[in-house]
Formats: C-alpha cells, structure tokens, sequence
C-alpha cells in the first residue's frame, strides 16, 4: 500500500511539473517583451481540476513553482491514502453494506 501511495504521490508531483513546463512555454515572451498571454476557461479549470494546490492555497498566497510540486504531491498522496484505504476495505470484504 505504500508503494501505491508514493505513486500518487509522484503522479502528483509529474502533473505539477508537466504544468509548470506548460505554463513557462505559453508564457516565456510574455516576460520577455512579447504581447500578453490570457489562458481559456478550460484550461484555468483543467489545471484547478489536476492541480488543486492552485484553487485551495494559489489564490491566497504566492506559490512559487517548486512549492507547488511538493504541495501537489502531498494532495495527491492524501487522495491516494484514501482512495487505496476504500479499494482494500472493498477487496477484503469488509466495508458490507448491511440491508
């Protein structure tokens, strides 16, 4: 169960990243000279969707990029704590719904 949870954890950590990398492309001219850069609805809401550190704790305060790595793979190794403490009590039986 451990290990399920580091990969979680380090999923969390792959979203995090892969939407730093995405961000920093789209954005690089921006700050360097370039026009502006405004990002759609869907995707401000695929990231506060993937990268729930952004909606719960981004708003509020300033999150650099490698805070948000670790603070996305901590979300998401308390997510996978949960969801493998439901999928064993599920394959073992012992959460029975009683009629």
């Amino acid at each position: 169960m451990a290990r399920r949870i580091a990969l979680w954890a380090l999923a969390g950590a792959l979203v995090a990243f892969l939407w730093f990398l995405y961000f920093t492309w789209l954005t690089y001219p921006a700050y360097h000279g370039g026009p502006g850069f405004e990002f759609s609805a869907a995707t401000e809401t695929l990231v506060n969707i993937t990268a729930p550190v952004r909606p719960l704790l981004g708003r509020t305060f300033a999150i650099t990029w490698y805070w948000s790595i670790v603070l996305n793979a901590a979300i998401y190794a308390c997510i996978g704590l949960m969801v493998e403490t439901v999928r064993l009590s599920v394959r073992f039986g012992q959460a029975r719904l009683r009629h």
